[in-house]
């Protein structure tokens, strides 16, 4: 039995299917930073969580590595601000490979989009 804590992103609140994607993608309201970019679009059905996407390209971050660590970072900005971006779809992608890789500048870059899209 896996128990769950408080503190994880459950399934209702990620986009799993590459139609869910598309959708997301299609809309182009679009947010940008140095090594990011944040697709945004407004859920049609009133759902209380905002649904997350990630996007991390093998051809982008050659390390499986670092691929993992930077999902882990977006996903832990994106559930400490999902309360505020509610009924919204988000779709994160990795624009660029971060060179020596620094976590608080990912860290820092995704809050900052997000916070851009709360407003």
């Amino acid at each position: 039995m896996i128990i769950r804590s408080a503190q994880s992103l459950p399934k209702q609140c990620r986009l799993r299917q590459a139609d869910e994607f598309r959708a997301v993608l299609r809309n182009r309201t679009v947010f940008e930073s140095t090594h990011l970019r944040l697709y945004i679009k407004s859920q049609m059905t009133s759902q209380e969580c905002a649904r997350l996407g990630l996007i991390v390209a093998k051809k982008t971050e050659r390390k499986a590595v670092k691929r993992n660590r930077i999902k882990r970072l977006i996903r832990e900005v994106f559930r400490k601000h999902r309360q505020a971006i509610c009924g919204v779809d988000c779709v994160i992608q990795l624009k660029r490979s971060v060179e020596s890789f620094n976590s608080s500048l990912i860290y820092q870059e995704a809050t900052t989009l997000l916070d851009k899209a709360a407003k």
